[in-house]
């Protein structure tokens, strides 16, 4: 009897983990739907944002603020295309199209994502280099604890962007087949990723007004 019982709560328990991976997928499939709603029109306004970053002095910002938001662009014109395809407003291509469609927004979304931690990890370099000279210049001793508490006073929506993008890359990453992390994983981080970018958004609209 002990034994019948214990196998049916293995199964039980079984069942249950099954049911919470399917839901966790359900949920990571329906945001990432939600997001390609959100995300009409918006290559347009980085398209444009790509235009005005073209022209700025710093070669390194230049390049990978500009690509990465033409990599956005392109990705989001894919989210689009997808999305219309699933709506039936465009002729669907199959099952190849819409896989195609899918792999190639994936690839772009993480190209965006490599570019844009790159320019944050060029920026937090520099603020670095300007916390320390500070500090050269008072004659103090700029340890590095001293020193990583000025350089996040100073600028904590770059350390922020920086946690965001860290946690966004996962996504592409798992999408792309480069790494394999559970539904809930996944989850997480696109949860942790959309909530800084949201506090960020609320920061500098609070700035502005």
């Amino acid at each position: 009897s002990s034994g019948i019982n214990a196998e049916y709560g293995l199964e039980r328990k079984g069942t249950t983990a099954a049911d919470r991976i399917r839901s966790l997928q359900e949920l990571q499939a329906n945001l990432s739907l939600a997001r390609k709603y959100f995300s009409l029109g918006k290559s347009v306004v980085q398209l444009r944002s790509a235009a005005v970053s073209i022209h700025l002095n710093d070669p390194v910002l230049r390049y990978t603020l500009t690509l990465s938001r033409i990599s956005q662009a392109l990705q989001l014109l894919c989210d689009n295309l997808y999305l219309f395809s699933r709506l039936g407003l465009l002729p669907r291509g199959g099952d190849d199209y819409t896989t195609t469609l899918s792999s190639t927004s994936s690839k772009l979304w993480l190209y965006c994502d490599l570019l844009n931690l790159l320019r944050l990890c060029y920026e937090l370099r520099k603020e670095f280099c300007v916390v320390r000279e500070r500090h050269e210049m008072d004659e103090r001793s700029g340890c590095a604890v001293s020193t990583c508490r000025d350089v996040v006073s100073r600028r904590p929506e770059l350390i922020s962007s920086l946690v965001a993008v860290v946690a966004d890359v996962w996504l592409p990453l798992n999408s792309c087949g480069v790494v394999d992390v559970s539904p809930g994983v996944v989850g997480m981080c696109g949860m942790l990723s959309s909530l800084l970018s949201a506090r960020d958004l609320w920061r500098k609209c609070q700035k502005e007004y």
